[in-house]
């Protein structure tokens, strides 16, 4: 129980440890006037992640969830224009709703379970 505690303690000084680097990197940075590096999304990848958010958060028509996830793509992202984003968008509706429609692939040598056919039935047939 002691070595448990001991690593828990280690655990969370080293994650502190690394927090306060991080922050007195960005705030060198920042204070040298360099630009600190940001994680790049993609438009695609946003607007994917706009779509399935509103899917899962809103009790809207589809229609007020396209509208609702293309103001905050034009957000993220000004210098889109407001066609642009409610092409992708839509692009991001039209993958989900291919998904969806796509059956499972089914394993061809796959038996459903409990169904075992011996040679003796085969030869009957």
């Amino acid at each position: 129980m002691n070595y448990a505690l001991i690593v828990l303690i280690v655990i969370v000084a080293v994650s502190q440890g690394v927090s306060t680097a991080l922050d007195f990197y960005i705030k060198k940075m920042t204070a040298s006037g360099k630009k600190v590096l940001e994680q790049v999304v993609t438009v695609k990848e946003a607007s994917d992640a706009l779509y399935s958010q509103a899917n899962k958060l809103l009790d809207l028509t589809g229609a007020e969830k396209k509208s609702w996830a293309t103001d905050q793509l034009l957000k993220q992202k000004p210098q889109l224009t407001k066609e642009v984003a409610t092409g992708m968008i839509q692009k991001s509706y039209d993958d989900a709703q291919k998904e969806k429609a796509m059956p499972e692939k089914e394993d061809e040598t796959a038996q459903p379970i409990g169904f075992v056919q011996a040679e003796d039935d085969v030869k009957n047939d």
